[in-house]
């Protein structure tokens, strides 16, 4: 595999050094032991390490993306090699609430986890990534509010409450430390969209300021996500357990058509959730709704974006769901990480072959592709199940099979228009002998790929296929099928539900009429008693003694 950086071994410490050539546990124990009481990581803690690490290898970059409301650098932190704002990037935030610091301690180990995979394992999937893609982390959304935990911490070691950002200007008449704003409802989408998913109350910890964006804190993440390939994000909370899903700001549904509706779907499926874990949009989770939040803005902005709230599921007390203990924070690393990493997992480019057909003449002629004698129309369906398009990579199928020519159709995705541009094209062959066709562009969609070959290949013949992406294959050997038996397959399928439902519908107006027969005997017999009775009293006494003695 050609690697386009150098990997430097790293030495970086909170206490030790040569963390990143040890194993993960020892790194899980290093970001429980900061500097602070309990082991809590400091600000000072977390610019040190990275500021180790960006001067000891060239695959860290930091860059400072804003400033808070008491003009404290908020900084970035980019995995991957030769940096770029045109990378396609995972964006992963922590602290937009300062109390919740296990998001930040996440949120750091998942970079380190990554950075591990790279330079101590020297993994090939991880290397694809962070050469064609970019992992970038804000560890301090709120970086005064945490400033001011630090500061509750060292000085009283009392539960610092601190949620807001420190923008105070606007008065709490209650208290001086309630004001602040909840910059998770200061983003623009729906910003104020009533007074139930956020407040207009300075007191209230859901306040939103006075405007969307208002706040300098937001305005930073605002800048990365317009100003960068940013493709995906996590927005990291506590506590709950919850993996919510935009949008919050109302029980809205997504287009079922679009990309992020494809991931979010994959995600709730496969997502290796563990524990007593919620999947959904927030009011179907929790009955509650937040508006002005900040993945329902990305994902108005097209960018895939998650806010999951990591932590217990129930509330115990304050300072376990917020500050979690050295255990339960290690308990977190093993159990949250899973669904977090495989999230991440959706932003490289990722091929894959769904099925394989062989055409007959008449499908032939209707896609206007002309055959001469001995030659046969093969169908690839491909999918790419990320959501960064492919382009240096080749597509090579097995010497078993001789090729003429290759046709793509590509299906892109137009975020802005919400619709499927098809683009119709001819891949270039650029080695006859391997059978190996030249770039081409794999947006995030199903692909098709059609394939002139010279000889009929049997229906049940197996066929490989190869994605070379940077000297990598990637094999697949499916089995070829008739598309003309898939057909009808699916019309019999089709056919068994009509069949199904027409049954289902017969049996219901059966059921229905004898309900309705029965409803009019029943009632006929109940006229008759009825009828009989009133004859029976409107007998004389002697004749009634008479029939009862007969």
């Amino acid at each position: 595999m050609i690697i386009l950086f150098q990997l430097i071994p790293i030495f970086f410490c909170f206490h030790y050094k040569g963390i990143l050539n040890r194993d993960l546990n020892h790194i899980k124990n290093e970001l429980i032991n900061g500097s602070l009481p309990e082991g809590r990581l400091s600000i000072k803690d977390v610019q040190n390490l990275f500021n180790d690490l960006e001067n000891i290898t060239n695959i860290v970059h930091s860059q400072q993306i804003g400033e808070s409301y008491l003009n404290k650098t908020i900084y970035s932190y980019s995995l991957c090699s030769n940096f770029t704002k045109d990378k396609p990037m995972m964006l992963i935030t922590s602290l937009h609430h300062s109390r919740e610091v296990a998001s930040l301690q996440m949120n750091i180990y998942l970079f380190l986890y990554i950075l591990w995979e790279v330079q101590h394992q020297n993994n090939p999937y991880y290397i694809n990534m962070i050469t064609h893609n970019c992992i970038m982390i804000v560890p301090f959304v709120n970086i005064d509010g945490y400033a001011e935990i630090e500061s509750e911490f060292n000085n009283h070691n009392f539960q610092p409450k601190t949620r807001k950002n420190l923008n105070r200007t606007i008065a709490c008449n209650q208290q001086d430390e309630l004001a602040g704003i909840d910059l998770n409802r200061n983003y623009g989408y729906h910003f104020g969209y009533d007074n139930i998913g956020s407040s207009n109350d300075p007191c209230d910890e859901t306040y939103r300021g006075s405007a969307a964006f208002s706040e300098k804190e937001t305005q930073a993440i605002k800048y990365v996500v317009e100003n960068y390939n940013i493709k995906m994000a996590m927005n990291l909370h506590c506590f709950g357990n919850l993996w919510v899903l935009p949008y919050s700001y109302d029980n809205e549904d997504l287009d079922k058509d679009g990309v992020p509706y494809l991931i979010y779907e994959d995600f709730k499926q496969n997502g290796q959730f563990q524990g007593h874990y919620k999947i959904g949009h927030a009011i179907e989770l929790v009955q509650y709704t937040a508006n002005g939040e900040a993945a329902d803005w990305m994902l108005s902005k097209g960018v895939i974006a998650i806010s999951p709230e990591l932590g217990e599921q129930t509330y115990s007390n304050f300072f376990s769901n917020f500050f979690p203990d050295q255990e339960k924070t290690l308990k977190l690393f093993n159990t949250e990480f899973p669904p977090l990493i495989h999230f991440i997992n959706y932003l490289p480019f990722q091929p894959m072959i769904k099925n394989l057909y062989q055409y007959n003449l008449d499908d032939v002629q209707k896609l206007n592709i002309i055959l001469s004698t001995n030659q046969y129309l093969v169908d690839i369906e491909c999918i790419n199940n990320g959501v960064s398009n492919g382009s240096d990579h080749y597509f090579i199928v097995s010497d078993a099979v001789q090729l003429i020519q290759a046709y793509y159709i590509d299906i892109k995705y137009d975020q802005k228009y919400n619709r499927d541009n098809i683009e119709f094209s001819k891949l270039n062959k650029i080695d006859y002998k391997n059978n190996t066709f030249s770039t081409f562009q794999f947006s995030p969609r199903s692909q098709i790929i059609y394939f002139l070959v010279f000889q009929e290949i049997q229906i049940g013949g197996e066929i490989k296929f190869y994605f070379d992406l940077n000297g990598e294959n990637h094999e697949n050997t499916f089995t070829l099928k008739d598309i003309n038996q898939e057909q009808k397959q699916l019309k019999n399928e089709q056919y068994q539900k009509l069949y199904n439902l027409l049954f289902l519908g017969l049996l219901i107006i059966f059921i229905i009429t004898i309900g309705i027969l029965l409803q009019i005997t029943f009632k006929k017999q109940n006229n008759k008693i009825q009828q009989n009775i009133t004859e029976l009293i409107e007998q004389k006494p002697e004749q009634i003694e008479l029939n009862v003695q007969i």
